[in-house]
């Protein structure tokens, strides 16, 4: 296992096959069309996150050596590459997803040409956006996750209101 760097509570280390009952329990509890949820489905997801143009990592206690979340890079092999995080739940608040992002940014910039990093979380997800400007994100763009002409139809049609949109915020984050 590649230990892809180590702060001050927690390290992260490349993904591997050991980790999959983790990541398949992290991933479907924060699934929201858990009707969908087979595992067929999972190991799609399980392999577009090992996928070549990725970096996945394990997200573990350095007290405890327990896994508390992954983090992952898509698109390495652009200078824009786009980070993501996923905690297991009794995780969450203790500053881990920070540090975690940190060392996964410093262990990218080392290893590939980045020219900054993507965030993207939906807006109403309060805890990813603080993660993000954290992080020294600035945020670039905030676009709803339907067309514009659906919006104004539905608008137009009386079954749509604002609150029925989902808006996703996309951060910019220097390298350092």
């Amino acid at each position: 296992m590649t230990n892809c760097g180590e702060g001050r509570q927690v390290y992260i280390r490349k993904l591997d096959e050991n980790d999959y009952s983790v990541y398949r329990e992290v991933t479907y509890a924060h699934f929201h069309y858990k009707n969908v949820f087979t595992e067929k489905f999972m190991q799609t997801i399980w392999k577009e996150v090992n996928a070549a143009n990725g970096i996945a990592s394990t997200i573990i206690e350095k007290s405890t050596g327990e896994i508390c979340g992954f983090c992952q890079l898509k698109n390495v092999d652009t200078p824009t590459p786009e980070i993501g995080i996923d905690m297991r739940d009794g995780y969450m608040g203790k500053r881990y997803a920070q540090e975690a992002v940190k060392l996964l940014m410093d262990y990218a910039s080392r290893q590939y040409d980045v020219d900054y990093f993507i965030w993207k979380a939906k807006k109403t997800n309060s805890v990813s956006r603080h993660i993000a400007e954290k992080a020294g994100g600035r945020l670039i763009s905030e676009e709803a996750t339907m067309e514009q002409w659906l919006i104004d139809y539905g608008k137009e049609k009386g079954v749509l209101q604002e609150e029925d949109i989902s808006y996703i915020c996309t951060y910019k984050i220097e390298t350092v």
